[in-house]
């Protein structure tokens, strides 16, 4: 009683956030981004779609109520927990991994993941931020350029002191031919064909296996010597007991095909914001912030926050103390203002 909870039920498309119009009453994270000023109720959205702020505001103003707060600081403790989650996510893939992610950069994507995506990376330790092209589009592009693949998985459980190679290449036979055939049918040489294997690996008597890419078939010790090397790095130990195999799995995949690199539009010179808003970024209240056009950003044109840069893709948010840069790609670049 008396915490905010976001999710993880969603409001979908239908009905939607209350400032779609479609008859949703429930506040929603993009209900308290159209508040705090990130998104624009002047710019028409999905095809003509007007948000509406005053819809918004009577979804968010029960809570802020309950809260005993004004619209606008209820606004903001939506996005503090929304954001709070994602770095939670974060640290999920990356600390539970043994992975360091404040080395990485954070890919901010979807029409609404670059207006998270500075602050996400500042409270998680990272210190840049990119934003690619035609961001809300970005899993569709991927699927659009993905290679053609078929991939199956044959169980062998083969202990490494019952070593049966003759049965190995028969397994590993018999799924290239079944793999490799869809893709013949659909008009791929099959000299072009690429095979990828993974062997999956335990200790005899455990539950889990670990995978392994590229796997010495030919070699039961070096694939031994793999398998334990991968353990000591996953789970930092390892011991000399026996080990099986317990499966082996096969990706059959079309060659490479890129995309030709959709042309640019580059401003000749720098880029004069198309009006300033107020916006939201803490406690301190609204501030004026520019609002930009993405494309009329010059290549290596530089941008200090407090700021907001949007298209018809995405609109990304770039708060007090973080920089923006554009290159030649179409790419935005964010300094999120980490320490290092």
């Amino acid at each position: 009683h008396g915490a905010l909870l976001v999710g993880p039920e969603s409001a979908g498309a239908v009905p939607g956030p209350a400032c779609y119009g479609r008859g949703g009453k429930l506040p929603t994270v993009t209900d308290a981004g159209l508040l705090l000023g990130y998104m624009d109720a002047q710019r028409p959205i999905a095809g003509g779609m007007q948000l509406d702020v005053a819809a918004a505001r009577a979804a968010v103003e029960p809570l802020a109520r309950a809260m005993n707060k004004d619209v606008e600081a209820a606004a903001l403790g939506i996005l503090t927990v929304v954001n709070a989650a994602m770095v939670q996510a974060l640290r999920r893939i990356t600390v539970e991994r043994g992975i360091d992610g404040r080395r990485c950069a954070l890919l901010a994507f979807g029409g609404a993941g670059p207006m998270h995506a500075v602050e996400v990376a500042r409270a998680f330790g990272i210190g840049r931020v990119v934003v690619p092209a035609h961001s809300s589009a970005f899993s569709a592009l991927g699927c659009v350029s993905a290679r053609m693949s078929y991939s199956q998985q044959r169980t062998v459980r083969m202990p490494a002191g019952q070593w049966d190679p003759q049965r190995l290449d028969a397994v590993r036979a018999a799924l290239r031919e079944r793999l490799c055939a869809p893709l013949v049918a659909a008009g791929v040489a099959a000299a072009d064909i690429e095979i990828e294997e993974v062997a999956s690996v335990r200790y005899r008597g455990q539950s889990y296996a670990i995978e392994l890419a590229d796997p010495e078939f030919t070699d039961p010790a070096a694939l031994g010597a793999a398998f334990y090397a991968r353990h000591e790095r996953l789970y930092g130990f390892v011991t000399g007991e026996p080990w099986e195999l317990v499966a082996i799995r096969q990706r059959a995949c079309a060659p490479e095909s890129r995309l030709p690199a959709a042309a640019q539009a580059h401003a000749s010179g720098a880029a004069a914001p198309a009006r300033s808003v107020s916006c939201v970024f803490d406690a301190s209240g609204a501030r004026p912030t520019p609002r930009y056009d993405r494309a009329a950003l010059a290549v290596d044109q530089r941008l200090a926050g407090p700021c907001i840069v949007e298209d018809a893709w995405s609109t990304v948010i770039v708060p007090p103390g973080a920089t923006l840069a554009a290159d030649g790609n179409g790419h935005l670049h964010i300094d999120a203002g980490v320490a290092s």
